[in-house]
């Protein structure tokens, strides 16, 4: 990632008596002929997620990347986390940067936050870029699947399950199935995604989408959704937690201007396995995106 970004942070009364400290970075300068970038990380995930992505488009456009309540370095506090939590959280920010429009690029729970976002604000999205997104899950929760989530509900066998996930063994381990180049999983990336598990108040945000899984979907959003604008969906060929056969079509019933995009080889954090594909495309996407807006 470019080391000229620092980490940024601004106070977040997300409530009447509750707040919690965001953490954000910015990317490159101002340009009026292109739309700000907003990147959104996926479930478990943090802004350093994004570092074979980011780099790559700070010459054209101003970029800010943030960690979403409860991951990353942002504060972790005890609340019912939930998609239009992380709506509100993007509604503020916007606010706080005196963003009038975005465009969106969102991996998995990152994307789902921005289609409930947008859905709810469409006047503030200039695109939508979903990468590998998570909302919607068809008949994919096989019966072992349901299982464990059951289990991961009891609080204390779910916080039993957390510490034990809490280390970088266990943490390569459950990224290793995500990634189709598994050499991508290395000592740096199980270490980012291995902090943030150890912080205090981790197992209020990493819990909560197996106890309160309704509250992670976009199932009960009007399809076609409120948001009219252009949408891209891209997605790894090879992700099997989100088979991109089964999951398009159902995000392309919300979202029916979608055009979607499969890169091979390459599993749910596309973005990452396969960067140099996944950046061809996103600057084709951003290209055609910004063409009226350049003219």
């Amino acid at each position: 990632m470019n080391n000229t970004a620092k980490d940024q942070y601004f106070l977040w009364q997300f409530a009447p008596e509750q707040e919690a400290k965001i953490r954000y970075q910015e990317f490159g300068e101002n340009n009026e002929n292109t739309t700000p970038l907003l990147f959104l990380h996926g479930y478990g995930g943090m802004i350093e997620h994004w570092d074979l992505n980011i780099p790559e488009f700070t010459h054209d456009h101003k970029i800010y990347a943030m960690d979403l309540i409860g991951f990353g370095k942002s504060e972790k506090p005890n609340v019912r986390y939930s998609l239009e939590l992380f709506a509100s959280q993007i509604e503020t920010f916007l606010y706080l940067k005196k963003l009038d429009s975005v465009i969106i690029v969102g991996h998995s729970m990152g994307a789902a936050s921005g289609v409930y976002f947008a859905h709810h604000q469409p006047e503030k999205i200039k695109a939508l870029i979903l990468v590998n997104p998570s909302g919607l899950f068809g008949d994919t929760m096989d019966g072992m699947n349901t299982l464990f989530f059951g289990l991961v509900a009891s609080p204390l066998i779910g916080e039993m399950l957390l510490a034990a996930f809490a280390n970088p063994v266990a943490v390569g381990q459950s990224l290793m199935p995500t990634y189709y180049n598994q050499s991508k999983v290395d000592d740096k990336l199980i270490n980012q995604f291995t902090l943030p598990l150890q912080d205090k108040g981790a197992q209020y945000s990493y819990l909560s989408p197996s106890k309160r899984p309704l509250d992670f979907r976009l199932d009960h959003l009007a399809k076609p959704c409120n948001y009219k604008g252009p949408a891209f969906l891209v997605w790894g060929s090879e992700d099997s937690a989100l088979p991109p056969n089964k999951i398009i079509p159902e995000f392309q019933q919300l979202l029916p201007q979608a055009g979607a995009y499969i890169l091979p080889k390459a599993s749910h954090c596309s973005h990452h396995d396969a960067h140099e594909e996944f950046n061809k495309r996103l600057a084709w996407i951003l290209e055609l995106i910004e063409v009226p807006a350049a003219q």
